[in-house]
């Protein structure tokens, strides 16, 4: 019994990290490059009329962080197959 309740646990940890994983990227803006750490603003000088670009500090997740989050709750998910395979297996 305890195999099956292990299977169950590692499903529920699957579905889990991936709803973890997919709505943090959604939330955080849902970048599908890579993760950024700075974005560029462009300001306008007032005397020149000239545009600059200006980098501030900001979290931008990329599509890795929902990928990841796939790959992981995808190894959980087999492993909880192969734990359940396994206990089958044991009672014939």
């Amino acid at each position: 019994m305890k195999s099956n309740r292990l299977s169950v646990a590692f499903r529920y940890i699957a579905v889990a990290i991936l709803l973890i994983g997919i709505v943090t990227w959604a939330a955080a803006g849902a970048r599908i490059g890579w993760t950024q750490t700075s974005v560029a603003t462009m300001q306008r000088d007032e005397i020149t009329g000239i545009e600059f670009p200006v980098r501030r500090s900001a979290f931008v997740p990329g599509i890795e962080i929902p990928v990841l989050a796939t790959i992981v709750a995808g190894a959980l998910a087999g492993l909880s197959w192969a734990t359940a395979r396994r206990k089958a297996t044991a009672k014939v």
